[in-house]
């Protein structure tokens, strides 16, 4: 049965298709998007909009140039900037916001894997399966060799099971806790024995697979490490894991129970396609409500990427990675098997003074003609106008808007009030929020 919050949102005089809803969509179904594209995509209208963000895109073939020498290097700085210039080069939005999504979900990390090969392959596979049929995803996760170095797939042996990698299966990956106990942990573990990785390849290694019967959610079998992720995969709570996932990422943090369960009928009926199933979700009521827009903290990458798209800045990708790095997310380098933690972290004390710094020295760049903008602002009252159409034009705050645009007036030039009212925005709270 579906949810009234699910049904497809339709523009009226009270709530249109504006700046906002627009700018909404294009932060959470991607990164954000500059000028033009918001103008385009006001004249096209939401239905065309959403279909082109939805569809199947590709990135420019020359970001995947040269990649050969960068993972021949080993260093993973170099495979960290390759990933921002995708999100930078904003050829698929929608891809690279799912793609993270799935890094920080099925998170591993450099730390531990210490292979640069083994990480862009992963990454690889979360860009090509990341918005397809959500079972093979989990499949083919489960069987990366990436994953199995990095929750000790190598060190799970019959006689002497690993739980490292059962345990994350359901708890992290497709379950949620309370939906299992720890006696399906113990089963799940044997039945993955034996999986692990000879060099950068998966292998099943026979002698080491513990091929006694277990039991595991009440049923009992000599089963193997398909059959497990076949036997979670139809266990009723892992639609709704799913669902529910999606939901805090591209529309709130604590969705009814109601709608997880109707998204997850959805997702089911979808044959679990990923694609299918959040172009409901962003056609949604439920997503273009105004309680839903700039109601959490964006994350480093998207604070970086979003800022690049608004105003046109040309970051080069090493430098915008280690600028979302110092504000506490480092691509390839996610904290813990849970991920980044998210919300309120993201604005501690040390990555805020990150993103205060690195907002002001954006500001200074204007403001030292270093960038421009195109067109340029005429005046400073121009000036005070673009800033704030470029990055507040859906939200902000009246009090906020009238200290803009008194300090860039009273600035000596274009230039200087562009940088003076460029740094209250970048560094006001509420442009921190997606």
């Amino acid at each position: 049965m579906g949810h009234a919050l699910l049904e497809r949102w339709k523009p009226t005089r009270e709530d249109p298709w504006d700046r906002s809803a627009a700018s909404h969509l294009f932060r959470r179904a991607g990164f954000g998007a500059g000028p033009r594209t918001l103008e385009r995509a006001l004249a096209e209208g939401v239905e065309a909009t959403l279909e082109s963000l939805c569809a199947p895109r590709g990135h420019d073939p020359a970001l995947f140039e040269g990649i050969e020498s960068l993972l021949a290097s080993g260093n993973h700085e170099l495979l960290r900037a390759w990933w921002m210039a995708l999100l930078l080069g904003d050829g698929d939005p929608l891809g690279e916001r799912v793609t993270l999504f799935w890094h920080d979900h099925f998170a591993t990390s450099i730390a531990k894997v210490d292979d640069v090969r083994l990480m862009h392959r992963q990454n690889l596979a979360l860009r090509e399966l990341g918005l397809g049929d959500f079972r093979k995803l989990l499949h083919a996760l489960a069987k990366d060799p990436a994953m199995l170095v990095w929750l000790d797939g190598n060190e799970n042996r019959r006689g002497q099971p690993n739980e490292n990698f059962a345990r994350e299966v359901l708890e992290l990956f497709a379950l949620g806790i309370g939906k299992y106990d720890e006696r399906d942990i113990q089963e799940a573990a044997r039945a993955f024995t034996g999986w692990g990785t000879d060099g950068r390849r998966f292998v099943v290694r026979k002698d080491w697979h513990d091929g006694g019967t277990k039991t595991i959610f009440g049923k009992t079998g000599d089963f193997d490490g398909d059959d497990v992720l076949e036997l979670v995969l139809a266990h009723p709570a892992c639609p709704r894991f799913v669902a529910r996932r999606l939901i805090e990422e591209f529309v709130a943090v604590e969705p009814e129970r109601a709608v997880v369960d109707a998204l997850a009928g959805e997702l089911v009926a979808n044959a679990w396609s990923i694609r299918k199933t959040l172009r409901t979700l962003l056609a949604s009521k439920l997503f273009f409500a105004r309680d839903a827009r700039r109601a959490r903290i964006a994350s480093p990458v998207e604070l970086v990427v979003g800022t690049q798209l608004a105003l046109e800045l040309s970051l080069a990708p090493l430098e915008a990675a280690e600028a979302a790095a110092r504000m506490g997310q480092a691509l390839f380098r996610p904290p813990s098997v849970k991920g980044w933690d998210g919300g309120r972290t993201w604005i501690n004390a040390g990555p805020w003074l990150e993103r205060v710094n690195s907002g002001l020295a954006v500001a200074e760049s204007f403001a030292s003609g270093a960038r421009e903008l195109s067109p340029a602002p005429r005046s400073t009252a121009d000036a005070a106008r673009t800033a704030l159409d470029r990055l507040l034009a859906d939200s902000a705050d009246p009090e906020l808007a009238r200290a803009v645009s008194a300090t860039a007036e009273a600035a000596a030039s274009p230039n200087a009030a562009l940088g003076d009212a460029l740094a209250l925005i970048l560094t006001a709270p509420e442009y921190h929020l997606a």
